[in-house]
């Protein structure tokens, strides 16, 4: 069932097990993101790497678009000083860790805008499923914005750096089969994009979450250019090899049937 919230501006849904569904939901505004909506971003995608009901994890957007980016309006209230913009540099920094962090699959559905913060946002999840109508762009260049360090990083690692520079210096706006051409989308649905979000996370929610979990501890940390953490990488390997869902696997390979994995 879903699950609250104070201003009912995140929605989270658990019906399918192992599978979380988040959609923003301020349609009113594009789903344009507050810094109190980077907030509680980050504190529920924290929450979801210690429940181990979760599997896999989609964002999407109420109301057809994903989100228009970051909340202007609310800028001379919390970003009109470097003291500031330090702070809310540090919150949206801190979500998008929690996102890439999380050791779970993450998928970000999108239809209609997703546009600056919001594509930041995008590229903080493992996959980027896209309707044919969605819009990408980051017009930080004509708001005299310096896009973040993070958001940077993890646009870079997935287009490149020549298709990142064009985003980042001309703010044009990209549609759903340019954005897959130069990998910022990994799929455009052909029918509904959480349909197809939902279908893959099924698939991955089937997989060895010890397994997953230790694959992207290496792949994120690879991605972001620092030496690998060898002792957590060891740690994670153990706990995998260790576990019962690897006593399972190599029982249903000899019994001939698929493996129930627990994650544990």
């Amino acid at each position: 069932m879903a699950e609250p919230d104070s201003e009912n501006e995140i929605k989270v849904d658990r019906r399918l097990e192992g599978i979380v569904v988040v959609t923003l939901n301020r349609p009113q505004r594009r789903n344009c993101l507050s810094l109190a909506l980077w907030q509680e971003l980050g504190s529920l995608y924290r929450s979801f790497a210690e429940d181990p009901t979760v599997r896999s994890v989609i964002l999407t957007g109420a109301g057809g678009h994903f989100s228009a980016g970051a909340d202007i309006s609310e800028f001379p209230k919390v970003r009109a000083t470097q003291e500031q913009a330090a702070h809310y540099a540090e919150t949206v920094d801190e979500a998008s860790d929690a996102i890439l962090e999380l050791p779970k699959p993450t998928i970000a559905v999108i239809e209609g805008f997703c546009v600056g913060g919001g594509l930041g946002l995008a590229v903080a999840h493992d996959f980027r499923i896209a309707d044919t109508n969605a819009l990408f762009s980051i017009p930080a260049a004509r708001l005299s914005i310096v896009y973040g360090v993070k958001e940077t990083r993890n646009l870079l690692n997935i287009v490149g750096l020549t298709q990142a520079k064009r985003l980042l210096f001309s703010g044009a706006r990209v549609n759903a089969r340019k954005a897959q051409h130069i990998g910022l989308v990994d799929q455009i649905a052909e029918g509904s994009a959480l349909e197809d979000g939902l279908q893959l996370a099924r698939q991955l929610a089937e997989n060895a979450p010890l397994s997953i979990a230790g694959a992207k501890l290496i792949l994120t940390q690879l991605s972001q250019g620092s030496s690998l953490n060898k002792a957590a990488v060891e740690a994670a390997e153990k706990r995998a090899v260790e576990s019962e869902d690897y006593a399972e696997a190599v029982k249903a390979f000899a019994e001939k049937r698929k493996p129930t994995f627990r994650g544990r």
